[in-house]
């Protein structure tokens, strides 16, 4: 799943979790306030938290790290069926990150017009002193309302006494800084527009800031509550206030009267708080860890990040190796981000692609060599050159039958007239070294290295995959991660098979492929199959 969708599926469950919690227990409370709070809350706990780091709740796995020699084999096996170019899939998930960003954008770009409006109203008030308070006059008719610490109102439209009600209203708004719950509510809003939670959490946020404004005029004492109820009937027809401020006049009006005669909720109903608060906490939590992914073992089947070029041994870029002529090219490999930082080092954490040209030589191309012979082979990029190793191949199989080969590649020597070719395998329990000329025949004998307890554990008990092989599973089987392969010596002295091991989720599999790489069958009940 793509990041970004993780990140907005979590963040609408969460707002869901807490819409849920606050009309089912504190929609009906009187402790204004709280609500206030919890319902800031609420919308920044949804957009933070799903970018914070959370342990998944049901853990892959572990499996050990596998280190396959790769040796390109010879050609296809004979009639296999060409190769046919695959159109690109659509990316869906990418159409829909682009859909729903569409309509946030728009949501956004009405917000931006809203506020360009109320500048336009502010250019056009004058400012005055109405009861001592310092107001911005509109001569218009218009609804009373506030934005940030600014009230703007037509002081004509309202007798003494209501004028007095009105400015307490928006004093109010303009002391609690509404504004700023105003905006927020109006950003989540067009974040998660097509969660209904939002739009909901947005008008419950809006009517409890008119509750609290409403709650402190009638506390002065100053206003009789029916008179006060009446004037808010009488302007809820005056001409409407900008969409985007706190207005004195919007559809929940009747809403707001129910609130006012409501009795106080008693203190005891303050444990509704220590209940909803919790569990809409705790149930987003548990749906975010559950759908964090897990921290899966490393894979060979891993898609490869930004690559790196190197071109003889040297930093490049990928324009010049695009310019290179085909022909030119004498090797090339690549290395996955775990081989690349075994071979450049911790700072390296992208795909490394190695060319090599006529430069085969070189020091640095040999010094370059020289690191990647125990991390991935070069793959020959001509035919003289993959015939030279299959030949290489075919020698050591046939002259150390039990032998386990980790590496074919170029020579370190920088004579021309030295050998071309040097493998390093396992046999009796000792790393052996052999060397070929340039068409793979053997150049004196094998000689022995070091003793296999000094080989890397993940290689000891491994034998090579054919390349065709690793492709098809990578084909055919995208999500799989690939656990080991074992060799099948027939008893006939048939050539050997190779069984691969995979995991699909948790399901495993097995693949059987010839020595060429070839696909033979496959199971998912056991190897003994085979």
């Amino acid at each position: 799943m793509l990041p970004i969708l993780l990140y907005l599926l979590k963040a609408n469950v969460a707002l869901l979790l807490f819409a849920a919690a606050y009309f089912g227990l504190l929609r009906r409370l009187t402790f204004f306030t709280l609500n206030r709070a919890y319902l800031v809350f609420a919308l920044l706990f949804a957009a933070v938290y799903p970018a914070l780091p959370m342990p998944a709740l049901l853990p892959a796995e572990a499996t050990p790290t596998v280190v396959f020699a790769m040796v390109e084999a010879t050609g296809a096996a004979p009639g296999a069926a060409p190769a046919v170019p695959v159109a690109p899939a659509i990316d869906w998930a990418a159409v829909g990150v682009a859909l729903y960003a569409a309509g946030a954008a728009a949501l956004l770009a009405r917000l931006l017009v809203q506020l360009l409006a109320l500048a336009r109203l502010r250019r056009r008030a004058r400012p005055a002193v109405v009861q001592g308070l310092p107001v911005r006059v509109l001569d218009e008719p218009i609804s009373p309302f506030s934005f940030w610490q600014t009230i703007y109102l037509n002081p004509e439209q309202h007798a003494t006494l209501e004028l007095a009600a009105v400015l307490r209203h928006e004093q109010v708004h303009v002391r609690q800084w509404h504004t700023l719950d105003v905006l927020l509510a109006h950003l989540a809003q067009a974040a998660a527009w097509c969660n209904p939670a939002a739009w909901l959490l947005r008008r419950a946020l809006l009517d409890n800031l008119e509750y609290l404004a409403d709650e402190a005029v009638l506390e002065t004492g100053l206003v009789d509550r029916r008179a006060y109820q009446y004037s808010l009937l009488r302007l809820s027809h005056a001409a409407a206030a900008p969409y985007l401020v706190t207005s004195f006049t919007f559809p929940t009006l009747k809403n707001r009267v129910i609130m006012m005669n409501s009795p106080a909720s008693a203190l005891a109903q303050t444990g509704r708080y220590l209940l909803a608060l919790p569990l809409a906490l705790g149930l987003a939590l548990g749906v975010g860890a559950a759908l964090s992914p897990a921290a899966a073992a490393p894979s060979t089947l891993a898609a490869p990040g930004p690559a790196v070029y190197y071109l003889d041994g040297k930093l490049s870029d990928k324009a010049t190796v695009d310019a290179l002529d085909p022909k030119s090219i004498a090797f090339m490999n690549v290395l996955d981000e775990k081989q690349a930082r075994q071979v450049f080092g911790a700072a390296s954490g992208s795909v490394a692609i190695i060319v090599t040209t006529a430069n085969q030589n070189s020091d640095a191309v040999l010094a370059l060599n020289k690191k990647m012979d125990k991390v991935a082979p070069l793959v020959p990029a001509t035919p003289e050159q993959k015939a030279a190793i299959a030949a290489a191949q075919e020698y050591l199989l046939k002259t150390y039958p039990n032998a386990k080969v980790h590496f074919i590649g170029p020579g370190r020597k920088t004579d021309p007239a030295a050998p071309r070719y040097r493998a390093e395998f396992e046999d009796g329990g000792q790393t052996k070294q052999q060397y070929f000329d340039a068409k793979g025949q053997p150049v004196g004998s094998a000689t022995a290295g070091k003793p296999v307890g000094a080989v890397a554990p993940a290689a000891q008990s491994v034998p090579y995959l054919a390349a065709p092989a690793l492709a098809y599973i990578t084909q055919h089987y995208p999500a799989a991660r690939l656990l080991g392969v074992t060799e099948l010596k027939a008893p006939n002295g048939s050539p050997s098979r190779y069984q691969a091991q995979i995991v699909i989720g948790r399901r495993p599999g097995y693949v059987l492929f010839d020595g060429a790489g070839q696909f033979i069958s496959e199971s998912y009940a056991s190897s003994a199959a085979h």
